[in-house]
């Protein structure tokens, strides 16, 4: 009998909430399972589905998607409702499936097939993409799920979930890959100042509000040098342009730009929010950032995130009350005149980058199927 013969496909399934910031990360680690010879399935919900011409190629489920987690008070009877289908469908999934393990990716879609494997006695790990461990994963990993970190010092673990717990980073699309080969354009003197502004899906109406605003109060020289890159709100767009009209800034304005990280890896200096995704791609492309966190949030997830990079100087994280006209301006005059603090800031921002994160978390899975298979073989003896 040939070594391929003698090699057993594991199934594996990962479970992943509808939007690209768990959808990316659970598609990177299914290149690399299938890389291995293993049958990966994707669980997500129906926001999910729009996202599949940018995922690797695999069987998906889409099942219920439901949280008791904040919401209205007199929905919660009907959210039960749907959490209760939603495991259903996930229970019925894994005794079909009988995946080897579950690797869950954060989002409510995900906690279903997460929980079901752990009540049919499956390996479960899961992904925790930001820098605080959501509330879902904290009951799945209190539950004995072990994890898998992206930053260093994550709050909300557990003792007992510590000694379960590795750092292997974020993994990232391919095109963001693509991009970090081309490394940080260094700026001189006599180059374009490119910005690169952008807000994700919830809410850059400040940005709208106060980058062009700031731009108009620097120097005619420096005005001179900039090209920028805004992507804004469909319903900020004609206050927008008009703003920039008003300075005379050369600027390209979109509602979406589905070529960012290439767009990332040119310019000199970002504006943005701190999702998880967000700052991972920035350390593996270099750019240096000004990080505005999303404000409201109960965990303060996107402060958390940032604060790494931030400590490290590869950023300059600042509250949205703080980010105002005159603090901007001041800072874009500062960085546009010091060539040094950008180049710098890029440096150090990739030192904390983690481009194989993609291959750490397929060991982390493989090294719990191999000691659930070690310890099946030595109960069956």
């Amino acid at each position: 009998m040939n070594q391929k013969q003698n090699t057993r496909s594991e199934v594996v399934l990962l479970a992943a909430g509808g939007t690209g910031g768990h959808l990316f990360p659970a598609s990177a680690l299914a290149r690399r399972m299938k890389e291995k010879g293993h049958e990966v399935h994707l669980a997500t919900d129906a926001r999910g589905l729009a996202y599949l011409p940018q995922l690797e190629e695999m069987p998906v489920h889409k099942l219920a998607a439901a949280t008791i987690f904040g919401g209205k008070i007199w929905l919660l009877p009907w959210n039960l409702l749907k959490i209760i289908f939603a495991f259903v469908q996930a229970v019925h999934l894994v005794l079909k499936l009988k995946p080897s393990i579950v690797v869950g990716f954060g989002g409510y879609p995900s906690f279903a097939p997460a929980l079901a494997a752990q009540v049919l006695g499956r390996q479960v790990l899961i992904h925790e993409q930001n820098a605080v461990l959501g509330r879902a994963n904290r009951v799945l990993c209190g539950l004995g799920a072990h994890l898998a970190t992206s930053f260093g010092g994550t709050r909300g673990i557990s003792k007992s979930t510590k000694t379960r717990t590795r750092k292997v980073g974020n993994p990232v699309r391919n095109d963001v890959l693509t991009a970090a080969r081309g490394g940080y354009r260094y700026l001189n003197a006599s180059r374009p100042f490119e910005l690169l502004i952008f807000g994700g899906s919830q809410g850059a109406g400040v940005f709208a509000d106060t980058v062009p605003a700031a731009i108009g109060e620097l120097p005619a020289d420096l005005k001179a040098r900039l090209r920028v890159v805004h992507q804004v709100r469909r319903a900020d767009m004609a206050q927008t342009l008009a703003a920039y009209g008003e300075i005379s800034v050369y600027a390209e304005i979109r509602d979406f730009f589905d070529d960012l990280p290439a767009r990332m890896r040119r310019a000199h200096l970002v504006i943005c929010r701190g999702g998880a995704s967000t700052v991972c791609e920035l350390s593996l492309l270099g750019a240096p950032a000004i990080i505005v966190p999303l404000p409201g949030s109960l965990d303060q997830d996107q402060a958390h995130n940032v604060r790494e990079l931030n400590e490290k100087g590869g950023a300059w994280m600042v509250s949205q009350t703080e980010f105002t006209t005159e603090w901007l301006s001041g800072k874009l005059n500062e960085l546009m005149l010091n060539i040094e603090l950008l180049n710098a800031a890029s440096a150090r921002s990739l030192s904390l980058a983690r481009p194989d994160a993609d291959l750490r978390l397929c060991r982390y899975a493989l090294s719990l199927i191999k000691s659930d298979s070690s310890a099946g073989k030595e109960k069956k003896q």
